[in-house]
């Protein structure tokens, strides 16, 4: 599993998108898994609002997905996910386990003016100025986190400039995963 991370526009859809066409995998995208999840509208008024939806929740649509997709011995890309430090330890304790093969992580670094521009204009219900406002906190205080927290576990981060045209970020991706 190839997991991609990032701030709210920085192109992990796009970018994990480009890379699972390249190498012939499943995309797993964590928040179109929720968004097709037959939620209550509790569930759907959070995901509006930018907030986190529960571990519980996320863990178990996603994991009934990996299973799906065979991630414990099969190439997949993972978009989305983790979110919460929770999160992050599932996939490092199942990747522990043997129910998980973790090949990359790819951190996609934009600014927030260029991602805030890119949410805004794909005109999404949940890419308001509120709910872009609430993923760029989520970003400093849970994904930044996470990421210092899979280094202490020994996971390589790559980290990939996503301020340039998708080809170009796509690039250097496959050249940081040694694909080119």
């Amino acid at each position: 599993m190839i997991i991609f991370t990032g701030l709210a526009g920085s192109g992990k859809t796009t970018q994990g998108q480009l890379l699972a066409a390249h190498l012939h995998c499943p995309w797993v995208s964590t928040g179109n898994l929720l968004r097709e999840f037959n939620m209550d509208a509790e569930i759907q008024k959070k995901m509006l609002k930018g907030e986190i939806i529960s571990d519980e929740t996320t863990l178990k649509v996603l994991d009934a997905e990996l299973q799906r997709v065979e991630a414990d011995h099969d190439e997949c890309v993972l978009d989305g996910s983790p979110r919460t430090l929770q999160q992050a330890q599932w996939i490092v304790n199942r990747f522990k386990n043997h129910h998980l093969k973790i090949t990359a992580i790819i951190h996609i670094n934009i600014s927030q003016s260029a991602a805030k521009e890119r949410l805004l204009s794909r005109h999404r219900p949940d890419d308001n100025e509120q709910a872009i406002a609430e993923r760029f906190r989520e970003y400093q205080d849970k994904i930044l986190p996470i990421l210092d927290y899979l280094k202490t576990e020994c996971f390589k981060i790559y980290e990939i400039d996503g301020n340039h045209k998708p080809g170009e970020v796509a690039q250097e991706t496959e050249e940081a995963l040694g694909l080119r």
